[in-house]
């Protein structure tokens, strides 16, 4: 120490470099303790260590937590608040845990890691919903079989329960809780909602356990929020002559064949996991014809739902909505929705097939040059009817006009004589009646106008795709607009502008 107070200004200049030289170059081993200086007022300089306190502080990516690490100080020792100061600049200012860092001081933790601050994890609001006990799925879409075929038969598959069977159970919402980041960010959970209760025919619930029951035997089906349980028919024989007729009022389920002449009608859906002959079905729901129907030409097959078929031939068959079949041929069909025609064959051939909203095909007529007709968009026959009822709603209101227009001169001259006799009174109630009966007539060509308007306006961005061959001697017809094919075209989509049907590319991967 003698000696290093003997040094002269620039001896001890260079000796700091020396040693500043040292610590830079190996930063692996511990600096001896660094002599810091304090000029003397006589010239003379004393010495001080440098300190070995290094804190560093670490911020997890989601800032939900921080560590501090320390190193060895030798002789020196940390304070808590210097700690928490260096926490502070790292933006540290929430969930600090000084009961750690005062263990880190007073056990010399150094040299590792520790957690020194701590977030509080946001916990999500987890919203009231129903634990289903049976396949709530109401319509399963159709499998593409190994072969390319379309299978139906999960389609077809109803869902039955029994009496006294647990249905469904309520899990009411769990609130979440609030949370914050060790910046001080808060996190706020979304407010907790709650389902409404169940409604339905046939099911009740168990107040204390959230819990519903089924109060009959039969096929269930769930509708945004309404459960209901229908009686299900199921006949598990083919349908011949002998029988003739099956009506029912809910769901009808034959397993077996249904042959030529037999008339089937129900209230909701039909299933038939045979094939179906020159019969005839009606259905107010959906009908799926897991085999087919020939129909032989006086096959008829109508529904106010979707009709699902593996392929129909030679049959009339009128749906309100979508029309699904793996091939169609030399039949009439008609549709307030799509016809869409998939699987291996994929194909129209021979026939009229009307689409409302459109027609998809994967090939339509044949190499024989069957003539085949597509049309899509609103009818010929709407169109004219619906001109039809604008002159008669025209006429009907002047007639109208007119029977107000005679009863206002009669009550007129009424009132001026003061009275009426027996003929005039008998006038009076006759025009009444006139008019009330063409006001009823009004309100009827009103509706009908109303129904052909809504669906010639669901047609009106019809098209028709055929995303294969189509053949010639196929003629195309959307709206009012035909189009004779004259030679075969692959992988076209057909839209009608201006009174003009037109061509569009379609991609062969679609």
């Amino acid at each position: 120490m003698d000696e290093i107070k003997k040094l002269t200004p620039e001896q001890l200049a260079e000796l700091r470099q020396r040693i500043r030289n040292m610590a830079s170059a190996d930063t692996s081993q511990p600096v001896a303790p660094v002599l810091d200086r304090d000029v003397q007022g006589d010239g003379a300089v004393e010495v001080m260590p440098v300190s070995q306190k290094q804190i560093e502080v670490v911020v997890a990516q989601d800032n939900m937590s921080a560590t501090v690490w320390l190193a060895d100080p030798g002789e020196e020792k940390y304070t808590v608040p210097e700690i928490i100061e260096e926490l502070r600049k790292n933006r540290v200012v929430v969930g600090i845990n000084t009961k750690v860092i005062m263990q880190m001081v007073n056990d010399g933790i150094y040299n590792t890691e520790v957690e020194a601050a701590k977030g509080k994890p946001l916990v999500p609001t987890q919203e009231g919903y129903y634990e289903y006990f049976f396949d709530a799925e109401e319509h399963k879409k159709p499998m593409i079989r190994e072969d390319g075929t379309t299978d139906y038969s999960a389609v077809g598959r109803f869902e039955n329960v029994k009496d006294g069977q647990l249905l469904a159970k309520y899990h009411p919402a769990i609130p979440g809780k609030n949370g914050y980041d060790i910046l001080g960010h808060e996190m706020v959970a979304k407010i907790a909602k709650e389902k409404p209760l169940l409604r339905g025919k046939n099911i009740r619930r168990d107040d204390n356990t959230n819990e519903y029951f089924a109060t009959m035997s039969g096929k269930i089906s769930l509708k945004e929020n309404n459960i209901e349980i229908l009686d299900v028919l199921e006949i598990n024989e083919n349908i011949t002559l002998i029988r003739a007729k099956v009506e029912f009022f809910g769901d009808l389920y034959i397993n077996g064949d249904v042959e030529n002449g037999v008339v089937i009608r129900a209230g909701r859906n039909v299933v038939v996991n045979g094939t179906v002959g020159a019969a005839t079905i009606n259905a107010g729901g959906d009908i799926i014809l897991q085999r087919g129907i020939t129909g032989a030409g006086r096959g008829r097959v109508s529904a106010r739902g979707n009709i699902f078929s593996d392929f129909i031939e030679h049959a009339k068959v009128e749906a309100g909505q979508d029309i699904y079949a793996n091939s169609i041929i030399n039949s009439e069909i008609s549709t307030g929705g799509n016809v869409i025609v998939s699987g291996k064959n994929g194909s129209i051939i021979g026939g009229n097939t009307h689409g409302l909203r459109g027609i998809v095909a994967n090939a339509a007529g044949s190499e024989s040059e069957v003539r085949t007709v597509l049309h899509a968009g609103f009818l010929k026959e709407d169109y004219t009817r619906y001109l039809q009822l604008e002159q008669s709603e025209k006429k009907t209101t002047n007639l109208i006009q007119q029977r107000i227009d005679e009863l206002s001169t009669l009550l007129k001259a009424r009132a001026k004589a003061g009275s009426i006799n027996s003929a005039q009174k008998e006038k009076i109630l006759d025009i009444n009646r006139r008019k009330d009966n063409l006001k009823e007539e009004l309100q009827k060509i009103k509706f009908e106008k109303e129904d052909i308007g809504r669906r010639m306006s669901m047609g009106a961005n019809a098209s028709i795709i055929i995303r294969g061959n189509i053949f010639r001697n196929v003629l195309i017809s959307i709206d009012a607009a035909r189009l004779a094919i004259l030679k075969e075209e692959t992988y076209v989509r057909f839209v009608c502008r201006d009174d003009e049907i037109q061509r569009r590319a379609v991609p062969r991967d679609l």
